[in-house]
């Protein structure tokens, strides 16, 4: 009897894994990113009214604060939609503006980013 218990469990287990896959993929793709209007770029399933932002604070580098917008922008819209939505790399109509700032500690770099969301 335990047997038969145990290889039930087994059973329902695997039974969900596929639909775990399955509902993240919902999430993603019919999800949140379905509210907006989606369009082919390039051979990238991208949303085509809808923006992204992310900004940095003061960092020692331009090239750090560049880095760190994109991580901004990157974790939000993985927040809002799933990682495959998240990669900047693959976004469109992405503008990055950096500024060197002047604080009480020196000068420092602070950056940007926006770009619609897109994923394969």
């Amino acid at each position: 009897m335990r047997v038969m218990f145990a290889f039930l469990f087994f059973a329902a287990a695997m039974a969900a894994i596929p639909y775990q896959a399955s509902a993240d993929n919902m999430r993603e793709v019919r999800g949140l990113a379905g509210m907006h209007k989606l369009g082919i770029e390039k051979g990238r399933l991208c949303m085509s009214d809808h923006y992204h932002y992310g900004q940095t604070g003061v960092w020692p580098t331009k090239k750090e604060a560049k880095a760190r917008a994109i991580k901004s922008w990157a974790g939000f819209t993985r927040l809002e939609y799933g990682n495959r939505w998240a990669q900047f790399r693959l976004a469109a109509a992405k503008k990055i503006s950096c500024d060197l700032q002047t604080t009480s500690r020196g000068d420092g770099w602070t950056c940007a980013v926006e770009a619609r969301p897109c994923s394969r």
